[in-house]
């Protein structure tokens, strides 16, 4: 396996902390769909009472300092500063923790002594999420994550809000040759006390049945999907250009068949899903892409045709298992971008921003609120009732301080336990 460049690392989870949180509560579990789309199902699906609080008002709130925050003075401190009695996954838990460093934990503290204050409207969110949403992931079904390091991330931080309800497999701690393709879960404890209180689904495994799976794929699709959709589209190298589309930039990439096909789809006790989660941005660039000749505009053009694609397919898929007797949805999140200068004593002690800055670099990390709305345009054309967009990156956008030291700076990369994790469960029930 090649080496991972620093680019694409997995991302340091502070932020993983706000936005999976997030995605439990806004994000419909169990959305009003149409007659057409499940008349067949034995029992009609239920309607809600329209959520006071979505997407959008989530993230339009602001960041307050702790009253009683708490210093980091060795690295056992990060998890309580984080909100966390452990973490389920062990696998580079201290790089994700970002808090093995004597030289880092002032500045790890600071960062974790702020929390997220969403709207009023929004005042019904439950603050103590984590039974409930252990529950939920047993009885109502059970999460896929597909994404690259920053979906990996997102997973980590969920092993550690879960904790001690959850074991992680497999287990970091017994294996020395890693391989980011493996498929990573998290299982139901068979110790937790939520095991007597869980109405388990018919064919439920503890030892088997995932709760959540993260499968590491960087662009969504494999390589030779992506050169045959690009090709589709008649190009042809002209003189002294490239005569193949990728570059040797380092990536991992399995078929969109064996997420949305296969995986995703499986009966107990192998898997039980009921949501998918997409998410990618960070390896559409020309390190990856080298052989486009316009880098910038082929790069957006090809990530749109792409995107359109996988959204076809996945409303594809969900139409034909409808029949099933199985309430599912497909969420596709935004990615977060980077940050022109976090480095500095001033930005990483200065605390959360006020407003989101506005971008001023010229490289590829900064188009990615480009991709973002490409995306969202994308899953509103279909206009599926289960293929949801979910914007909710503001909230790690006016967080330049979280990111690590030792990142670059065109990384969105925030300490676990900070900011990502509360947005994207929190997501799960407004």
């Amino acid at each position: 396996m090649a080496p991972q460049s620093p680019f694409l690392r997995p991302h340091i989870a502070v932020f993983a902390f706000v936005s999976l949180t997030f995605l439990y509560f806004i994000t419909p579990s169990t959305k009003s769909v149409p007659t057409q789309w499940d008349s067949s199902l034995e029992e009609p699906v239920a309607e809600e009472p329209p959520r006071k609080c979505s997407p959008a008002d989530w993230s339009a709130g602001a960041w307050r300092r702790k009253e009683n925050a708490m210093p980091v003075t060795n690295s056992e401190d990060v998890y309580a500063v984080s909100g966390f009695s452990g973490c389920a996954s062990r696998h580079e838990d201290a790089f994700n923790l970002a808090g093995d460093q004597p030289d880092h934990f002032a500045w790890r503290g600071n960062v974790s002594a702020y929390e997220w204050i969403p709207p009023h409207n929004c005042d019904d969110v439950l603050d103590d999420y984590r039974e409930s949403l252990v529950v939920d992931l047993v009885e109502k079904g059970g999460w896929l994550l597909i994404g690259d390091s920053v979906t990996e991330q997102q997973f980590f931080s969920m092993s550690c809000a879960l904790y001690p309800h959850v074991v992680a497999t497999p287990d970091a701690t017994k294996i020395w040759d890693w391989d980011r393709a493996w498929p990573e879960h998290l299982l139901l404890n068979p110790d937790s006390p939520l095991v007597s209180r869980i109405k388990f689904p018919k064919g439920f495994n503890i030892s088997q049945t995932p709760l959540v799976t993260f499968r590491r794929n960087d662009v969504l699709f494999n390589l030779t999907e992506i050169e045959t959709m690009f090709n589709g589209g008649g190009w042809r190298p002209g003189p002294g250009e490239k005569t193949t589309l990728f570059g040797d930039e380092a990536s991992w990439t399995i078929s969109v068949t064996d997420y949305l096909g296969d995986q995703f789809f499986r009966p107990l006790p192998e898997a039980n899903y009921h949501t998918l989660v997409l998410n990618t941005g960070a390896h559409w660039c020309f390190g990856l892409f080298s052989g486009l000749p316009h880098p910038f505009t082929d790069v957006i053009e090809l990530f749109r045709v792409v995107m359109t694609n996988l959204v076809y397919q996945a409303a594809r898929q969900l139409d034909l298992h409808q029949n099933d007797g199985k309430q599912r949805e497909i969420v596709v999140r935004d990615y977060l971008v980077g940050y022109d200068d976090c480095h500095t004593q001033e930005t990483m002690f200065g605390g959360p921003l006020k407003e989101v800055p506005e971008l001023k670099s010229d490289e590829f990390w900064a188009r990615i609120p480009v991709m973002n709305a490409l995306l969202k345009k994308v899953v509103e054309d279909r206009a599926h009732p289960q293929v949801n967009f979910v914007g909710i990156d503001r909230p790690g956008r006016l967080r330049p301080d979280a990111v690590p030291s030792l990142l670059p700076r065109n990384v969105s990369a925030l300490a676990s336990g900070t900011v990502e994790i509360t947005g994207t469960l929190h997501s799960r029930q407004i």
